[in-house]
Parts: structure tokens; C-alpha cells; sequence
């Protein structure tokens, strides 16, 4: 993950448009708007800042945000 890159995506488009990227690089394998060379990492950047754009659209900062999407993935792995 490329944390700058998910903060900015997360701030310039919407949760449509971030999940609608992650479908057109999944069905052409063409990232609209490129922010890695490796597609794993391509694909979980926009569905990373779709997670973030969900709290920053329910009024969390872009930090906030960063640290509750952090706290869930946290969870998962532990």
C-alpha cells in the first residue's frame, strides 16, 4: 500500500468512483488512474481509499480515517 497515494485518491474521487476504477482495472486490466507498477498493489490502493472516502464522507479527517480503516485491518489480522 502506498499511503500517500490512497490519501490522495481518497480526497479527489468519490466511493463510486474509486469502486468503479477497481472495476474497469479488474475487467481491462487497465488502471484508470495509475498509482503502482504491480497490479496486486494497483487493485487495493483504490479499494483502500474507497474504505477511506466511506469515513471521510461520514465527517472523519483524512487521518482519522487512515487510523480507523488501520484499527479494522489490525483486527483482521490479529
Amino acid at each position: 500500500m502506498d499511503v500517500k497515494a490512497v490519501k490522495e485518491l481518497a480526497q479527489k474521487y468519490t466511493v463510486d468512483e474509486l469502486n468503479g476504477f477497481a472495476d474497469e482495472f479488474e475487467n481491462t486490466g487497465v488502471a484508470p488512474v495509475k498509482t503502482q507498477e504491480d497490479a496486486g498493489d494497483q487493485m487495493s490502493d483504490y479499494l483502500q481509499a474507497a474504505e477511506l472516502r466511506h469515513y471521510i464522507d461520514k465527517g472523519m479527517n483524512i487521518n482519522e480515517a487512515m487510523r480507523e480503516f488501520s484499527k479494522r485491518v489490525r483486527g483482521v489480522l490479529s
